[in-house]
């Protein structure tokens, strides 16, 4: 396996010391190469092919910002990590702006080495061309809506109000009727019609706004051609809304913490997010597919890369990727099918939508259950120590599927 070449910046030497005994056990896995000012990391960048780039912020002659943001210009494709102790809000959304991923000082050797597999991973599908002659290089895909990131900065912002959550909503009537739509579903059970934009967003909680508009936007920017099949596969959205509820469920019941259940959340509400993208931009191959899906020839996911040459969690990955959704959320994508290639030994995203979506299978819907099939991996549950903990979400499933008012 070709070594991943990390290039770290930082100007104290004594955290690039500490870095270099930290990763010292990882030197057959990576090459690691160090700078203690941006002017030396761009030197090093032109004479030597860098993958990854994990740099600190506050540095004397060249901000990390500026750093990052001329890595960004000059080497597109190598990924961009800031590692720091300032929490200063201004200067983390500065950062974020050019960065794929922003990591606090400290940072221990597992959550650095855990943080970079997991970027490896995802790094693998941008880089696809298979992937991207398929799905469209990153200039020929729908970009985010300004309306995400609007609403990212606002809930950022501590003196934001409903109020003005709910004006940003109100400027698109379809995010408005779909955000009403869900208030007033079985999942809330609520004993009153919601009318309200501001009442709707108390209820549903500001945090999850944002997975709202994420998840209408990717239906609204693939859509699929045929009516037909698209009344067919109607059943994607109604078990991503399950899927999505049931995960953040489990979130909770292993009592993660900050915006883990919302992680889970949305990688359950997008989890099938590639088989979307197949029903949009496949072409006669998805034809193919779901043709010899009606088969049962084999697990869906080998068949997707026999067909494709890489499978639906792939293609997700890498839309979701180039839209600079935080890793943990993609890998929860990316790896739901085979969980137990996590390098991560405790719950956390991935671990919620890998069993949301085993335990919420369709019985027969169109006669396309082969598509939605998934098998719960025991030998992973077992590794986290947590496959006794399968009753109580199996229970909580139901309770979900009830709510829903339908059958799992």
């Amino acid at each position: 396996m070709t070594k991943k070449h990390i290039l770290f910046v930082d100007d104290q030497e004594l955290v690039i010391q500490g870095i270099q005994r930290q990763l010292r056990p990882y030197r057959e896995q990576w090459r690691l190469y160090f700078a203690t000012s941006g002017a030396q990391a761009l030197a090093i960048m032109a004479a030597e092919k860098i993958d990854l780039v994990v740099s600190d912020m506050m540095m004397p002659a060249m901000h990390g910002y500026e750093l990052l943001k001329t890595v960004a210009e000059r080497y597109p494709g190598v990924v961009r990590i800031m590692l720091s102790g300032y929490t200063d809000e201004n200067n983390l959304k500065q950062s974020l702006e050019v960065a794929h991923q922003y990591l606090s000082k400290p940072c221990s050797a597992e959550t650095l080495r855990e943080a970079l597999s997991q970027i490896f991973k995802i790094q693998d599908c941008i880089n696809d061309p298979l992937i991207a002659g398929t799905l469209g290089d990153a200039n020929a895909l729908p970009s985010l809506p300004a309306i995400y990131r609007e609403l990212n900065a606002a809930i950022a912002d501590e003196n934001t109000t409903t109020k003005d959550i709910a004006d940003i909503f109100a400027r698109d009537m379809v995010l408005s009727a779909r955000l009403l739509q869900l208030i007033n579903s079985p999942y809330f059970g609520l004993n009153r019609v919601v009318s309200s934009l501001t009442d709707a967003i108390n209820l549903i909680g500001i945090k999850r706004l944002n997975n709202l508009v994420l998840s209408v936007h990717v239906k609204t920017a693939f859509p699929i051609a045929s009516p037909e099949l698209e009344r067919k596969m109607e059943y994607l959205w109604q078990n991503a809304g399950r899927v999505g509820e049931l995960a953040r469920l489990i979130a909770l019941a292993e009592h993660q913490r900050e915006d883990r259940p919302d992680q889970a959340y949305l990688g359950g509400l997008l989890h099938n997010m590639g088989l979307l993208l197949f029903l949009s931009r496949g072409g006669g191959k998805t034809l193919e597919l779901l043709a010899r899906a009606k088969r049962h020839e084999q697990p869906i996911t080998a068949l997707e890369t026999e067909i494709f040459g890489f499978n639906r969690c792939q293609a997700a990955a890498y839309v979701l990727s180039l839209w600079k959704i935080p890793p943990r959320i993609i890998e929860a994508i990316l790896l739901h099918y085979t969980p137990n290639e996590t390098d991560y030994d405790g719950v956390n995203a991935l671990t919620a939508v890998h069993v949301a979506a085993c335990l919420l299978q369709p019985a027969n819907p169109n006669d396309y259950s082969h598509l939605f099939e998934m098998q719960l991996d025991e030998a992973y549950l077992r590794r986290l120590g947590k496959w006794e903990r399968l009753a109580e979400w199996r229970a909580l499933a139901e309770k979900v599927a009830e709510q829903a008012g339908g059958s799992r």
